[in-house]
C-alpha cells in the first residue's frame, strides 16, 4: 500500500501561523475548447472570473482554457464526463490534479500578506472580490489566485509550495 502525502502535509503548523491551510488532493482538470462549447458547459467567458461553487468551480485561465476544480476524489469521473459533453468537437481535457498544491488563506489580513509578494492589486475596492481569479507571480513563483467569499486560494506547483510558504512567513 502506498502512503499518499500532500505536498504541504508537513507544513500545517507553518501554514496556521498566517491563517492558512492546505486543501489537499483537489480534483483539477484543465479544459481547452472553443467559446461556444465553453458557453454550453456553463464555463465563465469573462476573463479572470469563476463560475460554479465550492463543489465544482471553473476558473477562466485564458481565451480557450479553463481549470475545473472539484472536491477531492476521482478526477477520472470529471474527465470522462467532460469528454462526453464535449463530444467530437476540437478540445483537450487533462487531469492536472497533481500539478498544483492548494493553499487556502483565511483571515482579514490575507490580502495584505499576499500583496507583500505579488504585484496584482488585491484591494477589494479595485475589483479583487469573490468570484475572480488570476494567474500571476507570487514571490517569483507562478500561481493562480482565486478569491472566495471568506478566503483566498493559492494554486502553486508542488515544487514551489514550500518556497511560497517560507516567503509568506518572512512577510509576517
Amino acid at each position: 500500500m502506498v502512503d499518499v502525502r500532500s505536498p504541504l502535509a508537513h507544513r500545517a503548523a507553518a501554514l496556521a501561523t498566517f491563517g492558512a491551510v492546505e486543501i489537499p488532493f483537489l480534483t483539477q482538470v484543465d479544459v481547452r475548447c472553443g467559446e461556444t462549447a465553453a458557453a454550453r458547459l456553463g464555463f465563465p467567458l469573462e476573463p479572470n472570473t469563476v463560475s460554479g461553487d465550492m463543489t465544482r468551480g471553473v476558473l477562466w485561465l485564458g481565451p480557450d482554457e479553463w481549470l475545473v476544480v472539484g472536491a477531492p476524489g476521482d478526477p477520472d469521473v470529471v474527465v470522462t464526463g467532460l469528454e462526453a459533453l464535449l463530444g467530437d468537437g476540437h478540445h483537450a481535457v487533462v487531469d492536472v490534479s497533481g500539478n498544483r498544491a492548494v493553499i487556502e488563506l483565511r483571515g482579514p489580513d490575507r490580502l495584505a500578506l499576499l500583496a507583500s509578494a505579488c504585484s496584482l492589486d488585491l484591494d477589494p475596492t479595485g475589483g479583487w472580490v469573490p468570484g475572480v481569479c488570476a494567474q500571476t507571480l507570487l514571490a517569483r513563483a507562478q500561481v493562480i489566485l482565486q478569491e472566495l467569499p471568506d478566503a483566498t486560494r493559492v494554486f502553486v506547483r508542488p515544487s514551489f509550495a514550500g518556497y511560497v510558504v517560507d516567503r509568506l512567513l518572512a512577510s509576517l
